[in-house]
Formats: C-alpha cells, structure tokens, sequence
C-alpha cells in the first residue's frame, strides 16, 4: 500500500492511546496523512473536509457514542470504519458491525503495536466488500 495515499483518520480522546496508536502507524506509513481528532464534533469536522481512507473511532468519546455516527447519514459510508473499545461487550460488538462498521475491537498494548496490520486488512476487506457491490448481478439458474 501506498503510505502517500493513505489517509487515516483516528478519533481517540485518550492521548496516550492517540500518541501510541499515531507513532505505530508513522512508523509503517511514514508519508500518510494521519490526523488524530478527540471528540465527535471533530470526527464530523475532519471527515466534512476531507474523506479518509479508513477511521479507527473510539466507541465512547468525550462528546458521545461512536455509533452515533451511523446514525448521521442514510447515505453508505465511502470508507471503512473500526470502532476501538477498552471493554465491550459481544452484543456491543454485533451491534456495532451490524451498524456499518467493520468490526469493533479491544483496546490492549498489542493491537496498537498490530494496528499497521489492521489498517491493511480493514482497507484491504473494505476494498472487496466494494467490489463485491458493484459486481452485476446474475439472477439463478432455476433448473440449476
């Protein structure tokens, strides 16, 4: 993946999980775009400017819900979105993929250390979800 083209949005209000989620993603994509925003209001600030290529959104900020964002709009989201959580539970889980996002996640030491690896397979899955979308599709055969 091109660093220069990627655009990762991180909406986290808790700075030390800000700082360590932003140095390992610099250090794998040294020419990204990674912006770090710590509420709600500035999640719609950042992405009403520019779209990002993935947002990594901590369900519970200062300002509200994480899925509060599915909410926003009746219109599809144009770029993933993984929701980080210190505890949730499954159902927290479901609901929230059932809401749009990709998938929600447990804060620890080790996901921030791995979240390169998830950045790549977020977009990665998100890019196949798309094509998936957009593959014509072809009615069954009835005497299959």
């Amino acid at each position: 993946m091109n660093s220069s083209d990627l655009h990762i949005l991180i909406a986290e209000d808790e700075p030390s999980h800000a700082l360590v989620i932003r140095r390992c993603l610099e250090r794998e994509y040294p020419a990204a775009c990674i912006e770090v925003v710590s509420s709600i209001h500035g999640y719609r600030d950042s992405i009403a400017t520019a779209t990002p290529t993935i947002a990594l959104v901590d369900l519970n900020l200062s300002d509200g819900s994480a899925m509060e964002l599915f909410a926003d709009s009746a219109a599809p989201f144009t770029f993933p979105i993984v929701i980080m959580s210190s505890y949730a539970s499954k159902q927290v889980a479901i609901n929230a993929v059932k809401a749009g996002a990709m998938e929600l996640v447990i804060k620890s030491p080790e996901l921030f250390f791995s979240m390169p690896q998830l950045v790549e397979k977020t977009i990665h899955a998100w890019k196949l979800r798309l094509e998936e979308n957009q593959a014509p599709q072809t009615p069954a055969d009835p005497h299959s």
